[in-house]
């Protein structure tokens, strides 16, 4: 019989005896059992130290059998001295026991009881310091600090004192335990920003004092965290979830940053006991770094609650067992700087760490598309409040901003966004999407207004006599409140009676040309009068795209093509011609028939849509493009046979955790016959059509548009979604599928400040505003307004559109959706700076404010920022927290060492001092640029994150 054979047998009968449950019998087993497993790491005394063992073993085993009586003490003593040998050694080797409570933000619960979750465990700890001296505990996020400030401000006092004790270790460097897969990354620097400004406001830590980053329950992490994490003081990192598998290693992002990592791989993940078995993780921890330091985290959690009086009992009693471990009680951050000063050879990461709870890139769409729309609103607030506050009556909104990105920052929580709280969760969460829209949009139309109010317009208003009238007219007042019209403003009217004048406003720091909207209230226009002049007297043809009426208004909504400058805007009037205006662009032909004014399909000829640029040919039974013709090449993008933009229907199967997980889909359908076509817009400026139908209990209409001077095809779905998931029949889905023309193509992602190149799989994959499907030759770029999910197999490119999942929230789903997607067919691979820029203007469509008719102290068109070469991006230009600077924050998405150039007019004086800072506002020596006039130049290194200071 070998070693372990022999042990198994004789801790068998051990534990089988008359004693052998008692206390004492249950210290020797498991003394014993840890030092067989010790011997791995000492495999020249295996032969020594396994006969000790046995011996040890066999002592206890027949001291047991007797029939006399026992003294359970001596016998425990004297097989522990037998193994004193190796008890020594194990002394050697320390398990640093943080004591820990995960609380969730409102993950089966509402607001309320968080803050009473959290209120009643930080009490607890409290009291258990009062009566464990050396007890150490560690709290990882702002957002439960905040609460206690808020709303049980004697509980926060205790916290600062145990702060201050160095006891309380604050493990908290971002405002939530957030997702870090499908958030921006620009969200993830305001993490660091706006967290360590509160620790330093509210508990005097600087970033030094919390160098970590706590994601233990986050499901996925982007691959571009550790550069955006090491530019806000964080070094060190502890996840749970998903991961490569070594114990502590470096990551790497695609930058060349690198942080330290612990990744926790005990069976109780952060919720664990003190128990014995957990020095087999130590031994395991040990012979994987050769490290004599092994960090355990426990305590109860997710609803709080945190370590208990019965552990720590457990771990003084731990600490008196001489065949174990040296137990500690310590804080996180003693253990990683004991990692930092051995300084071990570890393996390297550079990846992301994915994958798991797929089904959490869909679920529950509202919060989806909250998230979204703050990540865009909000950054563009704060430019539009600078220039407000430079060029208009606003004073920059320092706390207001701050507050709205906080509310942001907590929706992250990776419980939230995620998709996996009840009902009430996102009770809470649609609550602060509202305070946050309600900022970003008071301070867009503040600050647009008033630049409004000062632009000169009476150049376009005047190029030409107008029909209409002069003074103010009976629009004014008209569209108040009207969110009508895309670009974030409402269509609220000044006032104008002669040619109307509109400010349009590009967001972003490149020049583009679009079409966008303007609404003229309560006059007469004909539709092939319409005509829409710049400044300069150059005209072009207005579209009526929609009439009607408006809260006692009524409205015209006029679209039209724009040409505005890098992060700036232009002048147009909308002015009725004397006579016919013609115009060129976009157009339908041989599609439909009209029949007493409603349109039909024609059966007879084909069903063409097209611009200058792309000719597509729409299937009228499934509304969904049959070719899709590059008019210059001739290339046709859709595979021979397959249908381009279609609906698909799933039924996933019965399974738990429908939140999480998406089901085995047996079930699918293709959305390809009874459909009823219509034809929406004719053109010249935009042409689309609509394909109206009925699935199951739920009607699903598909508009597919196309805008003059645009390789941009746009689909927008609306759904009356009542399709229902139950346990016993499974989770219903809706996909979009884009089969593309090309051969094993590459399909890459994008991701926080990057992209992502990943193989074609029925994987789902998380990806924010964009992904793209290209082989050398050919590709298709898909962008969209709020939604996560993608997966690509066999040359196929989806999108997740819903999932009704069942549980937690039982109908998650059943409402009105309208959901935003397009497409861009392009020669050649993927092009990330062309993608980026694609999902970036189809989140961010140009604002269009009316005006008055004014001569203007500024120009009718101006640029206030503009940035190149194309593949540096602007992530904020905003004032600083604590200081008048202008930050700018950069990054390079090429993989290239770039030097930029960012022209910046009015917002800062000409030549003024700069200076690199890092994510936190704080200033970085040796700054590599240069600002000569309105010029800065700024090296940005290749895949990297550069934010410059101002004035």
């Amino acid at each position: 019989m070998n070693f372990v054979e022999a042990l198994d047998a004789a801790l068998k009968e051990i534990a089988s005896s008359e004693m052998g449950s008692t206390p004492s019998v249950g210290r020797i087993r498991s003394e014993i059992e840890f030092a067989s497993r010790f011997v791995e790491l000492f495999p020249e005394n295996r032969d020594e130290w396994e006969s000790l063992i046995l011996k040890a073993a066999e002592l206890v085993r027949d001291s047991l059998s007797g029939s006399g009586p026992v003294d359970l003490s001596k016998i425990v003593a004297d097989a522990e001295e037998i193994m004193a040998p190796i008890g020594r050694r194990a002394k050697e080797y320390t398990i640093h026991c943080c004591g820990h409570a995960h609380i969730d933000m409102n993950w089966m619960w509402p607001w309320q009881e968080t803050v009473n979750v959290t209120h009643d465990t930080f009490l607890t700890m409290d009291k258990l310091m009062d009566e464990y001296p050396d007890f150490c505990y560690a709290q990882s996020q702002a957002s439960v600090y905040i609460a206690m400030q808020k709303y049980c401000p004697e509980v926060f006092e205790k916290v600062r004192r145990r702060v201050k004790e160095g006891r309380w270790d604050v493990t908290a460097s971002t405002w939530v335990e957030g997702d870090k897969n499908i958030v921006s990354g620009e969200s993830l620097c305001r993490h660091l920003l706006y967290t360590r400004q509160y620790f330093r406001e509210s508990l005097g830590l600087e970033p030094e004092d919390v160098k970590i980053d706590w994601s233990p329950d986050t499901f996925g992490h982007a691959h571009t965290i550790p550069a955006i994490l090491s530019r806000g003081g964080v070094t060190r990192y502890y996840h749970c979830r998903t991961g490569p598998g070594p114990w502590l290693y470096k990551w790497r992002a695609p930058d060349g940053s690198e942080i330290l990592v612990f990744n926790d791989k005990d069976r109780h993940g952060y919720n664990g006991p003190i128990y014995p078995e957990m020095a087999e993780n130590m031994i395991a921890f040990a012979k994987e770094t050769g490290l004599k330091d092994y960090l355990y985290v426990w305590g109860v959690g997710d609803h709080g609650g945190g370590p208990t009086r019965a552990d720590l009992r457990r771990a003084k009693e731990l600490q008196s067992w001489p065949i174990y471990p040296t137990v500690k009680l310590n804080t996180v951050k003693a253990f990683f700087t004991l990692v930092e000063q051995a300084a071990p050879k570890l393996p390297v990461v550079d990846s992301d760490l994915n994958f798991i709870f797929e089904g959490c890139y869909t679920s529950q769409s509202n919060i989806k598309y909250a998230n979204r729309v703050s990540e865009i609103t909000l950054p563009e607030a704060e430019t539009l409040a600078l220039i407000g506050s430079v060029l208009g009556e606003m004073e920059y909104p320092h706390d207001l901003l701050r507050q709205a990105w906080r509310w942001t920052l907590f929706n992250h929580f990776h419980d939230i966004l995620p998709g996996s709280g009840v009902h009430a969760t996102y009770e809470y969460a649609q609550g602060l999407f509202q305070e946050i829209l309600a900022t970003s949009s008071s301070i867009r139309t503040r600050a647009l207004r008033q630049l409004g109010s000062r632009v000169n317009t009476e150049k376009a208003v005047k190029a030409r006599p107008s029909r209409l009238g002069s003074g103010l007219g009976d629009g004014l007042g008209a569209g108040a409140g009207d969110p009508g019209i895309p670009g974030g403003v409402t269509a609220y009217n000044a006032g104008a009676e002669d040619a109307e004048p509109f400010l349009v406003y590009n967001q972003k720091p490149w020049p583009r040309t679009d079409i966008v909207y303007a609404k003229v209230w309560n006059k007469q226009l004909k539709d092939d009068h319409i005509v829409v002049r710049d400044s300069d007297g150059k005209e072009v043809k207005g579209q009526v795209v929609a009439r009607g009426n408006y809260w006692g208004h009524n409205f015209t909504t006029i679209a039209f093509r724009a040409d505005v400058p890098p992060l700036g805007y232009k002048v147009y009037a909308v002015d009725c011609a004397a006579t016919p205006v013609h115009g060129v662009g976009a157009s339908t032909s041989h599609m439909f028939s009209s029949i007493y004014g409603i349109d039909f399909p024609d059966p007879s000829g084909p069903s063409v849509m097209e611009n200058e640029f792309l000719k597509l040919e729409i299937d009228f039974p499934s509304g969904a493009i049959k070719h899709l013709i590059d008019k210059e090449t001739g290339f046709d993008y859709v595979p021979e046979g397959k249908l381009f933009g279609v609906i698909e229907a799933y039924q996933e199967s019965p399974h738990g955790m429908t939140a999480w997980v998406i089901g085995q889909t047996p079930e699918k359908t293709e959305l390809i016959t009874g459909g009823v076509m219509k034809v929406i817009q004719k053109g010249p400026n935009r042409v689309a059509v609509r394909c109206d139908r009925k699935y199951r209990e739920s009607t699903i209409s598909v508009e597919i548009g196309l805008n003059a001077g645009s390789r941009m095809v746009d689909f927008k779905v609306n759904t009356r979604w009542v399709e229902r998931g139950t346990p016993e029949t499974g989770v219903p889905m809706l996909k979009v599928a884009f089969p593309v023309n090309v051969k094993n193509g590459t399909a890459t992602y994008e991701i926080p400040f990057g992209s992502q190149v990943r193989p074609q799989s029925e994987q789902e994959i998380p990806a924010l505003k964009w992904a793209d499907l290209s082989d050398k030759n050919h590709g298709v770029t898909l962008v969209n307004d709020s939604k996560y999910g993608h997966s690509c197999v066999d040359d196929t490119l989806r999108l997740t559109l819903i999932r009704s999942s069942c549980d937690p929230d039982p109908l998650p789903e059943i409402r009105d959706h309208e959901i935003r997607f397009a497409v861009i067919p392009h020669d050649g691979p993927c092009d990330r700076v062309a993608a980026t820029r694609f999902g970036e203007e189809f989140n961010s469509p140009m604002s269009v404010v009316s005006t008055t008719v004014q001569k203007g102290d500024l120009p009718p068109e101006k640029s206030f920022i503009e940035i190149l070469p194309r593949n540096v991006m602007l992530a904020a230009a905003k004032r600083a927290e604590d200081f008048e600077s202008l930050i700018i924050r950069l990054y390079e998405i090429e993989g290239k060492d770039t030097e930029a150039s960012v022209r910046i007019h009015d917002l800062v004086d000409p030549g003024s001092p700069f200076t690199q800072v890092d994510l936190i506002e704080r200033r970085i020596h040796g700054t590599e640029g240069r600002m000569d006039g309105d010029l800065l130049t700024v090296k940005v290194p290749a895949f990297g994150i550069v934010s410059v200071a101002i004035g």
